[in-house]
């Protein structure tokens, strides 16, 4: 509102325009420490939640009993299908195939966490 009473007597602006104004004088009105005066994060940013909230393949760390383990996909499972892997998420702790599977078990798991 700041904005639109201060630019009453000049020339308009454009809609995106205005909403750029308005996000960077709110952010400085309400400037905390945490706020970063840079675009975009430092690769070595341990607080990415892009980074944080994935989850990446990896294989199945060996046992004592097997060097090179593997386990039935979860996904090939519950569609009746028979298929060993040696992939898993260690976050999930489920074992499952990388090319389709892997995608279609962590997309189903979102679905039903926001429900």
């Amino acid at each position: 509102m700041v904005i639109c009473l201060a630019n009453l007597g000049q020339t308009k602006i454009d809609h995106f325009k205005f909403r750029v104004e308005l996000v960077q004088a709110l952010l400085i009105e309400h400037r905390s420490e945490s706020v970063r005066k840079f675009q975009g994060h430092h690769s070595t940013d341990k607080n990415v939640p892009q980074l944080l909230e994935r989850h990446f393949p990896e294989r199945i760390p060996p046992t004592e009993k097997k060097v090179r383990p593997t386990k039935r996909c979860v996904v090939c499972y519950k569609n009746n299908r028979r298929k060993v892997t040696v992939f898993w998420c260690p976050e999930c702790e489920a074992a499952l195939c990388v090319e389709e599977c892997f995608k279609a078990f962590h997309i189903s798991h979102q679905v039903q966490f926001l429900r």
